[in-house]
């Protein structure tokens, strides 16, 4: 009798998840604001803004997927050490990747013995510079990516940090899937 009352105990330590759902859904817009606002000082070196780390700590807490809240915590507070966890895992993975364009990189190299299949992959490569003729970064990392270049490599030779790389290819993808061309990842 004694397990089963600890375990009673244990579980009425934190929110259920009913009460979760309930403390979610009563979140006030000023809550909402201070989410968004704690957001904002988890951004950076990754690819998340502010609007997806707090839906993405609410999903998470809503789905189980996350430690349940403690009764003693405020439900702001504990959404704010879930975006902080969450972001840490973000940058984590971002610094760790080395992946850099989901572009057929292939398509941007001169060196096939076909004429026709180097026509192609010239006129590729013009097209992306039209697409970022205003963005010198753009275009130096699309030119360092023509070359075979790695991730390390770039950041070494143009002296830019993780997050300023990070920066550069996140503004890559965005104004790419803003011209409707395929998506890619970066």
């Amino acid at each position: 009798m004694q397990k089963v009352n600890q375990v009673l105990k244990m579980d009425s330590d934190y929110l259920s998840g009913e009460e979760l759902e309930t403390a979610i859904l009563g979140l006030s817009d000023a809550d909402v604001v201070r989410l968004k606002k704690c957001a904002h000082k988890y951004i950076g070196g990754h690819d998340m803004d502010v609007e997806d780390l707090v839906n993405e700590a609410i999903l998470r807490t809503l789905s189980g997927k996350r430690k349940t809240c403690p009764r003693n915590l405020p439900i702001v507070q504990f959404l704010a050490g879930a975006m902080r966890s969450i972001a840490s895992g973000e940058r984590e993975k971002t610094t760790n990747s080395e992946e850099l364009l989901d572009i057929d990189l292939s398509q941007l190299h001169g060196d096939s013995d076909c004429p026709e299949e180097n026509a192609i992959q010239n006129q590729r490569y013009k097209e992306l510079e039209v697409i970022f003729d205003e963005d010198e970064e753009i275009l130096m990392l699309l030119l360092y990516l023509q070359n075979g270049n790695s991730p390390s490599e770039i950041r070494e030779e143009e002296g830019w940090s993780q997050t300023q790389f990070n920066t550069i290819r996140r503004r890559t993808r965005r104004k790419w899937n803003s011209h409707n061309a395929q998506e890619i990842t970066l």
